[in-house]
């Protein structure tokens, strides 16, 4: 199973514990070698809580580690590392706030726990270029820290610098060989440039180092799918179950796999399961997303907006948790060709951006979404100038966050519509190449402006690019029932 910024939730290694707790007389952090770091706790009962909680997060078993973190936080409430992995396991603003506790407490720590803490942080915050920062100032530290080259590996992949971002990966394994979370990202590292073959090859070796894991087989099912190998796919997953009945997220790859091979409702079905598979209410709601999603995918727009409908009113749910409704809403909107309907919704997210009720980085991913929705609508309806007005609002947002590739690609989105509003298609065409290919609605575009541009060749081999894979993203989904002709639905 794939998650976002993977760097920021895994971090250093549980080595030594010191005897005094943090607010008493300076504690006595155990020696350091360049292969670990410190781990600076009162308890060593809580360092043993922690070295549990420690694993379980490395193989995307969040749940567990959060209970894990917890035990060891009860017997020691100012272990930094531990706050800092149990603020990466909680969704929201509670959790950020845990890991800018972590920080703030890390800044008497030794330098390998203080670089770890706040690259993890920066991370979170959305921060890849500090994030890089930092774990490059822990391998400096701690040179044969596996974790370190890790969590370099993973923020550069973040950042699609793939060349990069495999030789940390695989320097993390050359220094473990056990190493299944780097084994992971080199998975994905692969997938993500469509090579579902490495990627196979890369999953199956994280099932071979840990064989017990769930993770690994939801990784190698994930990667299956991707190559239409849908019965093998699903036939990994229910590995993943059978070590892990609480693994929800091998549902999710179930139903994927299913609906890629034409099965809708036994993919329903499966979706079904990882919702009441699930604990946590956030990751309820993101089943809600698919199953919108699916819905959409089906042409069904009433029941899509039914579902989110519901979502939104969900019992108990902070805004933090639904505050990308309205967004997803207008999207859904604007497939089903009523743009100005979108408007409505997009106003809704953007008011919530100016609340100033949400973290920053939350704050700036939610406006960006919604005015990338708004300036597909502006230029679905026709109207150039409120197109230029959103896409100026994108530019002016990625000039302040060069390396950050989402802002770049939204930037690219929106100079995209522009020129499609303004009836220029190959240019539009031009815009929509230089997008992240993790962006499957600005690659879709790309092929309907090449076709407008009348560019049949390029139109399918943008389509055939976009296709190649199977991904297991709702997104991915939607645009493949808009590409595929006579989908079965």
């Amino acid at each position: 199973m794939k998650r976002l910024l993977i760097a920021g939730l895994l971090a250093g290694l549980a080595a030594a514990c010191s005897s005094p707790p943090l607010s008493a007389p300076p504690p006595q952090q155990a020696a350091a070698s360049t292969a670990t770091i410190t781990t600076t706790s009162k308890s060593p009962e809580a360092v043993a809580h922690f070295q549990k909680g420690e694993a379980l997060l490395d193989n995307l078993r969040t749940v567990e580690a959060s209970q894990e973190l917890t035990e060891a936080l009860k017997l020691d409430p100012d272990f930094a590392l531990a706050h800092d992995y149990h603020g990466q396991t909680t969704p929201g603003p509670e959790g950020l706030k845990e890991m800018e506790t972590a920080a703030d407490v890390a800044k008497n720590l030794p330098e390998g726990e203080r670089s770890l803490i706040e690259g993890d942080l920066a991370v979170r915050r959305g921060e890849n270029a500090a994030a890089q920062r930092s774990f490059t100032r822990l391998i400096e530290v701690a040179p044969a820290y596996w974790r370190g080259h890790f969590a370099l590996g993973s923020v550069l992949l973040n950042q699609e610098k793939y060349a990069d971002a495999v030789q940390a990966l695989k320097k993390a394994t050359e220094l473990n060989a056990d190493a299944g979370a780097a084994q992971n990202q080199l998975g994905y590292a692969a997938l993500r440039q469509a090579d579902t073959d490495g990627a196979i090859a890369a999953f199956t070796q994280y099932a071979r180092v840990l064989p017990q894991e769930p993770n690994a087989q939801d990784s190698l099912g994930e990667a299956l799918t991707a190559a239409g190998r849908f019965k093998d796919a699903e036939a990994a997953f229910q590995k993943a179950l059978a070590l892990s009945p609480q693994f929800w997220n091998a549902h999710e790859g179930i139903a994927y796999a299913r609906f890629y091979a034409g099965d809708w409702k036994g993919g329903r079905e499966a979706l079904a399961k990882a919702k009441a598979a699930a604990t946590r209410r956030s990751d309820k709601l993101s089943v809600d997303d698919e199953m919108a999603a699916v819905a959409m995918a089906q042409r069904n727009t009433a029941e899509a907006l039914k579902i989110l409908d519901a979502e939104e009113k969900t019992e108990g749910a902070q805004l933090s948790e639904v505050a990308f409704v309205p967004v997803r809403r207008a999207q859904l909107l604007i497939i089903a060709g009523r743009a100005a309907d979108a408007l409505a919704p997009i106003a809704v997210a953007l008011k919530t951006v100016d609340s100033g009720q949400l973290p920053p980085a939350f704050t700036r991913n939610l406006r960006r979404e919604a005015l990338k929705a708004r300036v597909m609508a502006e230029a679905q309806m026709g109207n150039k100038a409120a197109a230029e007005k959103t896409s100026t609002e994108l530019e002016q947002a990625a000039a302040t966050r060069v390396e950050d590739v989402a802002a770049q690609t939204a930037m690219h989105f929106g100079k995209g519509q522009l020129a499609m509003a303004s009836g220029d298609a190959a240019t539009a065409r031009t815009h929509f190449d230089q997008c992240s290919v993790q962006d499957q609605t600005c690659k879709w575009q790309g092929v309907v402006a090449a076709e407008k541009a009348g560019d049949k060749a390029g139109a399918a081999a943008a389509r055939d690019r976009l296709l190649k894979a199977y991904l297991r993203d709702p997104a991915h989904l939607v645009v493949r029932s808009q590409l595929v002709p006579g989908q079965k639905t």
